[in-house]
């Protein structure tokens, strides 16, 4: 027996070593490109040796991809005609967006989500994502992410149902009490208040007022027709006495500045003696005026005027020549004042 069990062991164990190690051991690894671009690996590996590339994942995904390792795929007497390469990518930011928005971001870029809250719904936002924006991973992997469903609760009162169902649901609320309201009904009251923090899905309380902004008893639309019967204004029923009766006007002016009751027992003035006053001052008003009271008057203007001939010496020279007895004549100059001349004024007397 124990030379058969022995032939059978040494037979599998040749069979085992022929099969695979052997063959194995004729294929070398290919050239180290990792962490190169599948641009740059692709030029060593296809252009400078020759070698033909597989890429996982197939086809290449759009953006920059990198080299995240690579195998000998085939070869033939230790030359290798064959290289398989796997190739990761950079994480995009997801960030701040909602879990739907950042699903769809992730399978664009040629990576899937994970998250550990199943209660988290498509409006919850990425708090916290791994790898961080940036970083790599192999396409088809996964990014995991931390979602957080808080969100603020929207002010709704005095809001209309219309407006209060699109502010809650902008927040990914939803209201609770206005199932058959009218979309004009207003929100009086809200639990929780504006303010304060709910979860994503959660709904709001609310309380509606039983008017309508186009019901007719509401009490601005009222008021304006109430305004005119309540105060009259005195402006437009005088209005219309003036046009009509154009002519009583002079008349109710002087009765009321003439009064006894006002001018009399106001100033202690009898209503005779305040015409003969006004009288006096119109009268002396147009003396003045016929006086040429616009100015001071000109004294000189109502002067005569007169003309005067002053005498006046005249100092020229008068020539008189005397003759003489004498053998020689004689000639003499006497210089005489000439009283004739006159000079002709005028001027005011």
């Amino acid at each position: 027996m124990m030379p058969v069990r022995l032939i059978v062991a040494l037979a599998m164990a040749a069979a085992a070593f022929w099969a695979t190690p052997a063959q194995a051991a004729k294929c070398p690894p290919p050239p180290n490109v990792t962490g190169q671009t599948y641009e740059q690996a692709y030029e060593t590996l296809h252009n400078h040796f020759g070698y033909g590339v597989v890429t996982v994942p197939d086809p290449v995904p759009p953006g920059t991809s990198f080299v995240s390792s690579a195998e000998t795929l085939s070869c033939i007497e230790f030359k290798i005609t064959g290289v398989r390469v796997y190739l990761e990518g950079q994480v995009p930011d997801l960030t701040g967006m909602t879990l739907t928005s950042a699903t769809a971001e992730a399978e664009k870029a040629g990576f899937g989500v994970t998250s550990g809250q199943p209660e988290a719904t498509g409006e919850w936002k990425v708090a916290e994502q791994t790898p961080s924006p940036g970083g790599r991973l192999a396409y088809g992997q996964a990014v995991s992410l931390l979602l957080d469903g808080s969100t603020e609760v929207p002010y709704l009162i005095g809001h209309t149902v219309e407006e209060a169902r699109q502010m809650a649901a902008d927040r990914g609320l939803a209201l609770r009490g206005a199932d058959d309201a009218r979309d004009d009904q207003i929100v009086e009251d809200q639990n929780p208040p504006g303010g304060d923090e709910l979860t994503i899905g959660d709904v709001i309380d609310v309380v509606l007022s039983d008017v309508s902004l186009v019901s007719p008893p509401v009490s601005p639309p009222a008021s304006p027709p109430a305004s005119p019967e309540d105060s009259p204004s005195p402006s437009p029923p005088e209005s219309p006495r003036s046009e009509e009766s154009p002519e009583e006007s002079p008349e109710a002016v002087p009765t009321a500045a003439l009064s006894g009751e006002e001018t009399g027992s106001d100033f202690g003035v009898p209503p005779g003696l305040a015409l003969v006053v006004v009288a006096a001052a119109l009268l002396g008003l147009a003396g003045w005026k016929a006086r040429g009271g616009r100015r001071t008057p000109d004294r000189d203007h109502d002067r005569r005027r007169e003309v005067r001939i002053v005498s006046r010496a005249d100092p020229s020279l008068n020539v008189r020549i005397h003759e003489s007895r004498g053998p020689r004549p004689a000639v003499r100059l006497h210089v005489v004042p000439d009283p004739g001349r006159q000079e002709i004024r005028e001027g005011l007397s």
